[in-house]
């Protein structure tokens, strides 16, 4: 009987220190939302876009241009009052300002691909830093609470609303922890109060 027992209590301990450890949760994305280098991560990432839109337009009215000078130059080949050689030698002009356009389309695709690439790149670095830092404080509030586990809230089904610490970890991150949401479903509000005056008298 005495054996029986150890054994039962020597396969609960692994449970028992199961439930003895603390656990917590954090919404990253929120995190990330309200982290003070999100504001200024997101105007240099729009500004930048910016930039990349002009080039890319100014791309393109340059592809415009040389088409239309294109279309002139087999329009003038086509004239039917040119002597044969002067309407050859425009016909060949034409070509090669079709060669040149393709040319120019493809070096326009090809930089505006390396300036894509170029963006998300800065975006992953943006957010790798702020997500390096997060997780920074949140290994450091951990410890200072001893909680043994801190899982991402996105990742599991439920927890308890008293396990989140995400605002914790925002406001020792340097930011503000946003409000709750208190307002309420515009069926439930209560109707515009009157406002007392009397009414306009009608004609």
């Amino acid at each position: 009987m005495k054996r029986i027992l150890a054994l039962a209590s020597a396969s609960l301990l692994p449970m028992a220190a199961l439930f003895a450890q603390t656990f917590a949760v954090v919404d990253m994305e929120r995190a990330l939302a309200n982290h003070p280098n999100t504001p200024n991560d997101q105007k240099l990432l729009e500004s930048t876009l910016a930039e990349y839109t002009k080039e890319r337009d100014a791309l393109r009215a340059d592809i415009d241009r040389r088409m239309a000078d294109r279309d002139q130059a087999v329009k003038d080949a086509q004239n039917p009052m040119l002597a044969p050689a002067k309407a050859e030698e425009l016909r060949k002009l034409a070509e090669a300002k079709a060669r040149d356009i393709e040319e120019a389309i493809r070096r326009a695709d090809a930089q505006m691909a390396d300036r894509s690439n170029t963006l998300s790149e800065m975006e992953r670095n943006l957010i790798k830093r702020t997500t390096d830092e997060i997780q920074a404080h949140i290994a450091a509030y951990a410890g200072e609470n001893k909680i043994d586990l801190v899982v991402y809230k996105n990742v599991v089904p439920y927890a308890n609303p008293g396990l989140d610490i995400t605002d914790r970890i925002i406001a020792r991150c340097g930011g503000t922890p946003p409000k709750a949401d208190s307002a309420k479903d515009g069926a439930t509000l209560a109707p515009p109060a009157k406002s007392g005056l009397p009414a306009k008298p009608t004609k």
